[in-house]
């Protein structure tokens, strides 16, 4: 399960005002038209982070969904270890 709060670069605690700040700079950085110098993997890498940034910008911005959201995070389990540390590790590399 991928953590909205860390791809967006705040805390659990973090007010909508934060978030929404996080969002827009993060967008701003990812978005294809501030890419014109990019090779094309740079690009793919960038919309790939964008489209992430959009999801997790979605959740969080609603109370309800944000809700939902933490109470399914805390409530995890890892049934399969492997597949949450590639996540992991693709999250960071």
């Amino acid at each position: 399960m991928i953590n909205h709060f860390s791809v967006l670069g705040v805390k659990a605690n973090a007010k909508d005002d934060e978030i929404k700040k996080a969002y827009k700079r993060l967008s701003n950085k990812y978005h294809p038209d501030k890419l014109l110098n990019a090779s094309e993997e740079e690009k793919q890498q960038a919309a790939t982070l964008l489209q992430r940034i959009q999801n997790a910008y979605e959740v969080l911005s609603s109370p309800k969904s944000r809700k939902a959201f933490i109470r399914d995070f805390n409530n995890v389990i890892v049934n399969d270890p492997t597949a949450a540390m590639k996540e992991l590790w693709d999250g960071y590399y």
